[in-house]
Parts: C-alpha cells; structure tokens; sequence
C-alpha cells in the first residue's frame, strides 16, 4: 500500500517537472522526455501492469494537457510500460545497464510509433530529418534522465525479488 502511494506522488511529480522544467531546457533545441525514463523505472522495477497502468496515467494527462490529439501518448507509454515489465523476471533490477537499453529503445520506440499515428491521423510530421541528429541527442538527455530515477527509485523502493 505504501508502494502504492509514493507511485502516485511520483506521477504526478513526473507530469509537473516535465513540464515546468525539463520541457524549458532544451538541450541543442532538444528536450528530453523525464515520463519515458520514470515509465521505464517503475516497469522494472514493479512489472507489467504498474509499468502499463503508470504510461497510461502519464499519457493521458499529457494528451489532455499539451495533445491536439488525446490517447496517442497513453498508447504509446502503456505499451512501453507493459512491455518492459513483462521482461521484469529475466532481468536485474539492481543493474542499471538493463534500463539503459531498455531506455534507448523506448525512445526510438516513442517517436516510431507517433510518427505512424500523427501520419493515419494526417498531421505533418518529418520523420527523417528528426533522425538525423535530434533522435540521439535526445537518447542521451533520456538516458541522463533513466540514471537520475534509478538511483532515486532504488532508494525510495524495496523492489519484489523473486530467486529463480
């Protein structure tokens, strides 16, 4: 229950330092994304459905707040939140190694997948000049990001671990 409630603390801190601060950085005229790092965090660290159900809360107060379009964020972080927490038994927890990958490919992850949704939807959006130099700059800022919430997470959580 505990665990619970510092979930929610950090939702909603997430959604305000995204965007008061992280959104007013930018960084090469690239901002990172603090809610992919924190998604990626709590997937690994809790599993599958708090992983899915924290993308999903993140994602819609995003769209509803910053979206011409409401649900393409929600979508997008759910999958990645569920699908990193499906890995939770096969990787460790304690390692960072693990979310940095997992991180990386969330990323390109994210703007692959909203750049085939703002396509259907019929917004002009130019894929190949964002992966030409923004796409990695902004790999980085996330991966920066990803360290920064594991050693917080690490020492606000007692994970469950499960010996195999």
């Amino acid at each position: 229950m505990k665990n619970k409630a510092v979930i929610i603390i950090i939702l909603v801190a997430n959604i305000i330092i995204q965007s008061t601060l992280i959104s007013r950085l930018p960084v090469f005229g690239v901002r990172g994304n603090l809610s992919i790092a924190v998604i990626v965090a709590l997937s690994i660290g809790f599993g599958s459905y708090t992983g899915g159900y924290s993308g999903l809360f993140i994602g819609l107060i995003e769209d509803i707040l910053f979206s011409p379009v409401i649900g393409t964020r929600a979508l997008i972080y759910f999958i990645i939140g569920f699908l990193i927490g499906n890995t939770e038994a096969g990787i460790n927890k304690e390692d960072v190694r693990s979310g940095i990958i997992f991180t990386m490919a969330a990323t390109a992850f994210y703007y692959f997948v909203h750049f085939l949704l703002m396509r259907a939807i019929g917004e002009a959006f130019n894929m190949t000049q964002y992966l030409m130099g923004p796409l990695f700059i902004e790999i980085l800022i996330n991966l920066m990001l990803y360290i920064i919430c594991f050693k917080l997470f690490n020492r606000i959580f007692d994970y469950p671990r499960f010996r195999l």
